[in-house]
């Protein structure tokens, strides 16, 4: 009898043990986008939505694993749940299916038409009429807004997909198209990396300014994930530290004191 119950007591110990220890580990899955997420020099997850998520992570106690992969896996793995969380996303319709959206965003991303400086090519702000007068590339899985989405698949619309923003960005320089669409803090990045950045012109106004966000899959316990997060990081984006993050990897952008 006092073997049986010694072995209920360990049970229940071991369960209690289980329940309240630490978090598991939740698998981060993204696309590279710098600056917001990059590899380092020796290829560990780095970038601005990085260093957030990891401080808003180790203000919750959540261990965190970030794997980089094209969008579209990307997509399908958060799709399967296989994905806890997933970063950087602006918010679709079709995304939410799938997606939930925290209330906290991270930056305001800008989706600009970029061009080569010596083409003297100007937008004025009419889509329509700038892309039946020239030519777009455009990386694959590139979400920009309804009225491109429209544009882009009309029987005149001359868009050249390529696989990456960065063969894009090349594709540009040797004048395979007139213009790109990409992300203003992306273009500025590789760009200066590249010692190109003065032979691109960003046109203005910008196609979007959309929140970017880093998302959960819908599983049960993210919901209850998502608020924690949501406070975290509204009180992280009240402290010095954040400010010195936005200076560090957005300095066109940074936060006025």
């Amino acid at each position: 009898m006092k073997t049986i119950f010694f072995s209920m007591l360990l049970l229940l110990q071991a369960a209690h043990a289980t329940a309240g220890g630490a978090e598991p580990e939740l698998r981060v899955c993204s696309l590279t986008l710098a600056p917001q997420t990059m590899e380092d020099a020796d290829g560990r997850p780095a970038g601005y939505a990085v260093e957030i998520l990891r401080h808003v992570a180790a203000a919750l106690r959540w261990r965190i694993r970030i794997d980089y992969m094209p969008w579209a896996r990307v997509a399908s793995e958060t799709r399967a749940g296989r994905c806890d969380m997933a970063m950087t996303v602006l918010y679709f319709k079709d995304y939410a299916e799938y997606m939930l959206f925290p209330r906290e965003s991270i930056l305001d991303q800008k989706n600009v038409l970029v061009v080569r400086r010596d083409s003297r090519i100007k937008y004025d702000g009419d889509l329509e009429k700038f892309m039946r007068r020239r030519s777009i590339g455009l990386y694959a899985d590139k979400r920009v807004n309804d009225e491109f989405e429209q544009l882009r698949h009309a029987s005149w619309a001359r868009v050249d997909t390529v696989a990456t923003a960065a063969l894009n960005m090349r594709k540009l320089l040797v004048k395979r198209f007139d213009a790109i669409v990409e992300n203003d803090l992306n273009i500025i990045h590789e760009m200066r990396k590249l010692g190109r950045l003065d032979d691109v012109e960003i046109l203005s106004p910008p196609l979007s300014v959309t929140p970017a966000y880093i998302v959960f899959a819908h599983k049960p316990e993210s919901e209850a994930r998502a608020r924690q997060y949501d406070q975290a990081l509204a009180s992280f984006k009240k402290t010095a530290k954040f400010k010195t993050l936005t200076s560090q990897y957005l300095p066109e952008t940074a936060v006025a004191d």
